[in-house]
C-alpha cells in the first residue's frame, strides 16, 4: 500500500487528469478508424463496382460482336467459299479492331475459315466453347493460350444458322485483352486518388488475369495467396463488406461478374488496397495524439509535483519538528507559510506541544511523588524489623542483670541486624547512585566458564544442573564486575525458582551490535500479574526478599548501554535475556 502523501496526491491527480484524455483519445480514435474503414469500404467498393459495370458492358458488347458475326450473310450461306468467309472474317476484325482473329468451324470441329491462316485444318470440336456453341449458346471462356497467338486470349463462340434455321457451324473470335485492361485502369485511377489499389479478375479456380504479370494471367492459384477457399470466394463476393486477407497486409472488394453469354467458370473483380497505406492517416492520428498525450502527462508530472511538494514540505517539517520533539529536542514551529491551513496547523501543533511538556511535567512530579512514597514506605518497612529487633534486646538487657555471656549472645543478634541494615542501604545505593565504569573488552565465553566454576561450586543444593551452551568466543563491551553481578542474581534466582530437580540452560545469539544472552530454566515460572510488577522496587514474591535484585539488575544492564528481559510461563519456566553491545560506538 502506498503511504506517502505526496505518492498518494500525485498518484490521484494523474489519474484524474489522464483518465478523461485517455478516453476521449480512444473514442476520437475508434471514430476516426471507423470513419477511415467506412471511407475505404466505399472507395474499394465504388471502383469494384465501376470496374464490374464496365466490364460487364464490355464483355456484352464483345458478345454482341459475335453475335452479328454469326448472323453475316456470307458467314450463313453455306455455298460461300472459305475464301470468302475468312475476307469476309477479316473485314469484321479490321473494323472492330479489338480480336486477335476469328474461326469459323464446321458442325464436327473443323476450322474451315480463320484470318491468320494458322489453324486451318485443325480439329476443335473438343473445346468447351465450340461445345456450348453447338448446343446453341453464346459462349464466354476461360483465359487459355494457343499457339496460333502469343498472347493469352479469351474465347468467344456463338453458333451460326443459315437462312433456313439450320446450324451450319460456330463462329469463333478471340478478342484483345488490352481494352480489358485499359477500362479497368481507368476506373480503378478514380479510387486511387488517396492510396494505390491492385485489381484484377479472377475465376473460382483460382486462376487471376492481372496487367502485373507480362502474358495477363498468372497460373498460381490466388485464392491461396488470398486465404480463400471456393466457398468462401462466394461468400465474400455476395457479402457487402470488405474481405482481409489472411496475411491481414490486404483488404479486398469482391464482385462477382455478370454476362449474357454462358461462361465456363464463374469471374470475379477484385480491388485491393493495402492495410498500412489505407490506415496510414489513423497511424499518422495515434502518433499524434501519443505524442500530445505524453506531453500533457509530463506537464501533469510536473505541476502536480511541484503542487504535492508546496503541500507536503511543510508538513514533512510539522513531522521532523515532531521528531525532535519525541527525540527531546525543542518543538520549533516551522517558517513555512504556504498556505493558511498550515499556519493553524503549525500554532495548533505548538500549543499540543505545550500541553504534552506540561502534562509530562506532571506527571513526573506525580510519578516522583509516587516513587518516593513507594520507597519511603519499603525503606521504613525493611528497616523497622531490624530495629524493632535491636530495640527489643536492648530492653531485655536493661531489664536484666549483666549477665556477660547474654551480652554476648544479644550483641551477636544485633549486630547481624546492623549488617542487614546495611546491605539494604548498600543496595538502595546500588539502585540510586550510578557506578564508575571500567569498560573493558571481555571474551564472553571465557567470563562465562570463570563464573560457572565458581558459582557451581558454591549451590546450596545439588538439584540444578546447569548446561553452559555458549562454545564459541565472542567479544563484549562491559564492565566485567557489573555484568558479573547480575549473572550471579539472574542464576540464583533461577536456582531458587527450581523447587526439586530442574536445569537452567545458557544460550548465546550473536547480532551485528550486540549479544542476546539468555538464561533458560524449567522452574515455576511467574504468573502474568506478578510479571508486570517485576523490576518495581520493593515487589517481591520471596519470603525474605524486598524486590532491589531486579531492580538493580535492570538499572546495571541500562547502565552498560543493554537490556534485561524476562519472559515467563506459569509452572513452565523463565527466560532472562540479557542484550550485550558487542562494539564501542554505542558508549559514550
Amino acid at each position: 500500500m502506498i503511504k506517502s502523501l505526496q505518492t498518494r496526491i500525485l498518484l490521484y491527480s494523474l489519474l484524474i487528469a489522464s483518465a478523461p484524455v485517455l478516453i476521449l483519445g480512444v473514442i476520437s480514435y475508434e471514430s476516426q478508424r471507423s470513419l477511415l474503414e467506412k471511407e475505404a469500404y466505399n472507395a474499394l467498393n465504388a471502383g469494384s463496382f465501376n470496374i464490374v459495370n464496365e466490364t460487364y458492358s464490355y464483355l456484352n458488347e464483345r458478345i454482341s460482336d459475335v453475335k452479328l458475326m454469326s448472323t453475316n450473310s456470307v458467314i450463313i450461306d453455306p455455298d460461300s467459299t472459305k475464301e470468302k468467309k475468312s475476307v469476309e472474317l477479316k473485314k469484321f476484325i479490321e473494323a472492330k479492331g479489338n480480336y486477335y482473329g476469328v474461326l469459323f468451324l464446321d458442325l464436327k470441329g473443323n476450322v474451315t475459315a480463320d484470318t491468320s491462316n494458322k489453324m486451318i485444318g485443325d480439329n476443335l470440336s473438343n473445346r468447351i466453347w465450340f461445345k456450348e456453341a453447338m448446343e446453341g449458346h453464346e459462349f464466354l471462356s476461360d483465359v487459355y493460350k494457343t499457339r496460333a497467338y502469343s498472347e493469352p486470349i479469351i474465347a468467344l463462340s456463338a453458333p451460326v444458322h443459315d437462312l433456313a434455321g439450320n446450324l451450319i457451324g460456330v463462329v469463333s473470335p478471340a478478342f484483345r485483352l488490352e481494352g480489358l485492361w485499359e477500362m479497368m485502369e481507368k476506373k480503378a485511377n478514380e479510387v486511387s486518388d488517396k492510396y494505390p489499389v491492385d485489381f484484377f479478375m479472377m475465376n473460382q479456380e483460382g486462376i487471376m488475369i492481372s496487367k502485373k504479370d507480362p502474358h495477363g494471367v498468372i497460373q498460381n492459384n490466388a485464392l491461396d495467396e488470398m486465404g480463400l477457399t471456393k466457398g468462401k470466394l462466394l461468400e465474400a463476393s455476395s457479402s457487402d463488406k470488405l474481405y482481409s486477407a489472411e496475411n491481414g497486409e490486404k483488404i479486398y472488394s469482391i464482385q462477382p461478374i455478370h454476362t449474357i453469354a454462358q461462361t465456363e467458370n464463374k469471374w470475379f473483380v477484385v480491388v485491393g488496397a493495402n492495410k498500412k497505406q489505407v490506415f496510414q492517416p489513423l497511424n499518422d492520428l495515434l502518433t499524434r495524439y501519443l505524442t500530445i498525450y505524453s506531453i500533457v502527462f509530463v506537464s501533469i508530472i510536473l505541476a502536480v509535483y511541484l503542487l504535492t511538494k508546496s503541500i507536503v514540505r511543510p508538513v514533512q517539517g510539522l513531522v521532523e519538528a515532531t521528531e525532535d520533539f519525541i527525540d527531546g529536542k525543542e518543538f520549533i514551529t516551522s517558517e513555512n507559510r504556504s498556505f493558511d491551513e498550515m499556519e493553524k496547523l503549525n500554532v495548533a501543533f505548538l500549543r499540543m506541544m505545550e500541553t504534552i511538556e506540561d502534562r509530562e511535567r506532571e506527571i513526573v512530579r506525580t510519578e516522583k511523588l509516587k516513587y518516593v512514597g513507594q520507597l519511603a514506605a519499603g525503606v521504613a518497612h525493611e528497616i523497622r524489623n531490624p530495629l524493632t529487633t535491636i530495640k527489643g534486646f536492648f530492653q531485655l538487657l536493661k531489664s536484666q542483670d549483666h549477665d556477660k555471656a547474654l551480652i554476648e549472645k544479644y550483641s551477636d543478634v544485633m549486630l547481624l541486624e546492623v549488617e542487614r541494615v546495611n546491605v539494604f542501604v548498600s543496595q538502595l545505593l546500588d539502585l540510586a547512585k550510578p557506578h564508575q565504569l571500567e569498560w573493558e573488552k571481555l571474551d564472553l565465553k571465557d567470563f562465562l566458564d570463570e563464573i560457572l566454576d565458581i558459582y557451581t561450586s558454591s549451590i546450596p543444593s545439588s538439584h540444578v544442573e546447569i548446561i553452559n551452551g555458549v562454545t564459541n568466543s565472542v567479544f563484549v563491551h562491559t564492565d566485567r564486575n557489573r555484568l558479573r553481578q547480575v549473572l550471579l542474581n539472574v542464576l540464583n534466582n533461577s536456582c531458587e525458582a527450581i523447587d526439586s530437580r530442574g536445569r537452567i540452560e545458557i544460550r548465546q545469539t550473536a547480532g551485528s551490535q550486540s549479544v542476546m544472552l539468555m538464561v533458560i530454566d524449567d522452574g515455576n515460572g511467574i504468573s502474568p500479574e506478578n510479571l508486570k510488577n517485576i523490576g518495581m522496587p520493593f515487589y517481591t514474591t520471596k519470603p525474605d526478599g524486598n524486590g532491589l535484585g531486579i531492580a538493580t539488575c535492570i538499572q546495571i544492564m541500562e547502565e552498560l548501554k543493554g537490556k534485561f528481559l524476562i519472559e515467563s510461563t506459569y509452572s513452565l519456566g523463565t527466560k532472562v535475556t540479557l542484550i550485550i553491545p558487542t562494539s564501542n560506538r554505542l558508549i559514550k
